[in-house]
């Protein structure tokens, strides 16, 4: 036979076995996305959201290994001759789609997103990955379902062509039928979603989302035509030009100071507000009740970057971008280097991840900036330096003030602490990050959350360490002194784990204590923001004129009612109102399924929903005009000819 028969017979034999290993690999897909099912299966549970996670699911499955069939078919196409290049581009592909799936699979079910820009920039950024504290069991658990993937689809292409080879016109039936299902699946969940989007039906609209790249479905204006009314869904569109600064908005005058305080600044990694407990953190618990301790206090943020950002710079983590692209540094920091200070700034993760080597402390000279060894674990960074600092303290130049700023580790998850420092037990003896679907965590998530509050204790006692130095020194007369937590953390309490993901108490509220001097101790109860420390600190520094020239904070000590606080996150603000908690997302339209709630995170009726969103439009309405105060272009905010909320 000659080239061109073999290769006119190569072509129909190469579309049947892949035919069949398409069927071989929609399966694999099945399994590997049965987890995103289980989620979208949660309650409550209608027959309606039943049908339209059924039909969505293997509609899905089948487009994510899509892409590995079409390389396979360019490969056939380019190469007739070679089918074997059809084999290896099919197996090759089809385990990258796999191993895609899987990986955004696993980070869904732990926090609620997929994979985003945020997962990226941790991947590709100096420290990113070592942030997460991922351990050699968990790199060997990954390492080991990567090679299942890769085994199984090796099996399937030697099966798919041996099924093709064997009859191959008795499994044209059973592919006609697969098409078939696969057809009215896509229309099913179609409908589905559409009609859900039309009666407002939160069991399948909030639930969508767990696939990857999901394609909404509406047919509102066809529905009207007919005569169906639609529920009523809000939408508030946002548009931000991040590219130009205004910042500050005026120029900040300051006055001359005679005498300066030393700042000791201590943030804890995910350290939320009920871990400060006098049998967990005894010592920060001692230190509250002779200091400023504010019990309602928010993060602006549910991830480090949006709540070291506000912290620094007063302003939401919606300009976060922004100032990384400008490489601007915060006024506060301005203002601290002008004035002399002494820095020693220390953190036992990275300064390049997230990058506030690039903002926070883009002026900060680098010798200034210290790094924990990443060879240690973390709870033995933290203790190395806060020796470190101790160290500093002792030797710094007693004629100029000193800042101290400390960002402690441990309790990031694997939650990190000695053996000989534990005082809640039992506790898990790890955590892997391979095997953390919220099936594997609900089992043993009481023995996490007690490490966890063992590393939370073990980070208390080098706050009392460097406490303890302060006072040895005689320098807390004339230092302020801030513990805090960067972010929450949670525990599934309302159905997730860790951070980044929502914005419930557990994820955003955190522990904020202040020794000031000349101030009596005392628990202040209203609720206060991380933008309100920079704006704290710049006022004792000096600064005069309008807050709002330079921050969205306010002093930590102002009585003035307050309407809202702003929590970010990587791509939305929380707003939080007495009443009410309200995403608004600023990279792109709409809520992408996430409802408003109450402000305890309790869920919301229809009715109530409405009304709360009425009577807050002013507040929302603020909120996102306070995204674009400090850009020169502004942004505008959709609202109707009574100046209510887009319905």
């Amino acid at each position: 036979m000659d080239t061109t028969t073999r290769s006119s017979a190569g072509a129909p034999r190469t579309l049947s076995w892949l035919a069949v290993f398409a069927l071989l690999s929609w399966g694999h897909m099945l399994v590997v996305t049965a987890g995103l099912l289980d989620l979208g299966l949660s309650d409550p549970l209608s027959l309606r959201s039943a049908l339209f996670h059924f039909a969505a699911w293997p509609v899905y499955s089948l487009l994510y290994i899509a892409p590995a069939l079409s390389v396979a078919l360019l490969a056939a196409w380019l190469a007739p001759s070679w089918p074997r290049l059809a084999m290896v581009s099919a197996a090759a592909a089809s385990v990258l789609c796999l191993l895609y799936v899987q990986a955004d699979s696993m980070i869904y079910q732990l926090y609620n997103f997929h994979f985003n820009g945020f997962v990226l920039n941790l991947l590709v950024t100096r420290g990113g990955v070592e942030s997460l504290g991922s351990g050699s069991e968990t790199y060997i658990s990954m390492a080991l379902i990567a090679a299942r993937i890769v085994v199984i689809q090796l099996v399937l292409v030697v099966a798919s062509r041996r099924l093709a080879a064997w009859r191959p016109g008795s499994l044209r039936p059973a592919l006609a039928l697969a098409a078939s299902l696969w057809v009215l699946a896509v229309v099913v969940q179609g409908v589905g979603y559409g009609v859900a989007d039309i009666r407002k039906d939160g069991a399948v609209l909030d639930t969508a989302r767990v696939y990857p790249f999901f394609k909404k479905v509406r047919f509102r204006t066809l529905a009207a035509h007919f005569g169906f009314e639609a529920a009523p869904r809000h939408s508030i569109r946002a548009e931000v030009d991040t590219a130009r600064l205004d910042y500050p908005r005026q120029q900040v005058a300051f006055e001359r100071l005679d005498d300066l305080h030393n700042i000791i600044w201590l943030v804890a990694e995910s350290l939320r507000w009920d871990r400060l407990q006098p049998d967990i953190m005894p010592n920060t618990w001692a230190l509250a009740g002779r200091s400023l301790h504010f019990t309602r206090h928010y993060s602006t943020g549910n991830g480090t970057r949006e709540s070291l950002f506000g912290m620094f710079y007063g302003l939401y983590g919606s300009y976060w971008q922004s100032f990384l692209t400008a490489r601007r540094s915060p006024l506060l920091m301005d203002r601290i280097i002008e004035l002399g200070y002494q820095l020693d700034l220390r953190t036992s993760a990275q300064f390049s991840y997230p990058e506030f080597d690039k903002t926070l402390f883009a002026r900060v000279p680098l010798d200034s900036l210290h790094e924990g060894d990443y060879e240690l674990p973390p709870w033995q960074r933290d203790e190395v330096n806060t020796t470190a600092l101790v160290e500093a303290l002792e030797n710094r130049d007693r004629a100029r003030p000193f800042m101290g700023f400390y960002f402690l580790e441990s309790t990031h998850a694997r939650y990190s602490f000695p053996e000989h420092s534990a005082p809640v037990q039992p506790y898990a003896e790890e955590v892997n990050y391979a095997r953390m679907s919220r099936e594997d965590l609900l089992p043993r998530i009481d023995l996490i959350r007690n490490r966890y509050s063992n590393a939370a204790h073990w980070v208390d006692a080098q706050v009392g360490r460097i406490v303890a130095a302060l006072e040895s020194e005689g320098m807390l007369d004339d230092t302020i002194v801030i513990v805090t937590g960067d972010h929450g953390e949670e525990f599934l309490e309302k159905g997730s784990w860790g951070h980044n993901s929502h914005f419930v108490d557990e994820q955003t509220r955190v522990p904020l204590v202040v020794w000031l001097p000349g101030q009596e101790p005392r628990a202040i109860d209203r609720t206060t923001s991380h933008m309100d420390i920079a704006t704290t600190l710049l006022q004792l520094l000096g600064a005069t004129g309008p807050v709002a020239n330079y921050s969205l904070g306010r002093h930590l000590l102002s009585i003035e009612p307050r309407d809202f606080i702003a929590i970010s996150d990587w791509h939305s603000i929380g707003v939080l109102t007495p009443e009410l908690k309200f995403r608004i997302p600023y990279l792109n339209r709409g809520d992408g399924g996430w409802e408003p709630t109450g402000p305890a995170d309790e869920p919301l009726d229809d009715d109530q929903e409405a009304l709360l969103i009425e009577r807050n439009t002013r507040q929302i309405l603020t909120a996102i005009d306070n995204n674009s105060q400090f850009l020169k272009k502004s942004q505008r905010a959709a609202n109707d000819e009574d100046g209510k909320l887009a319905m």
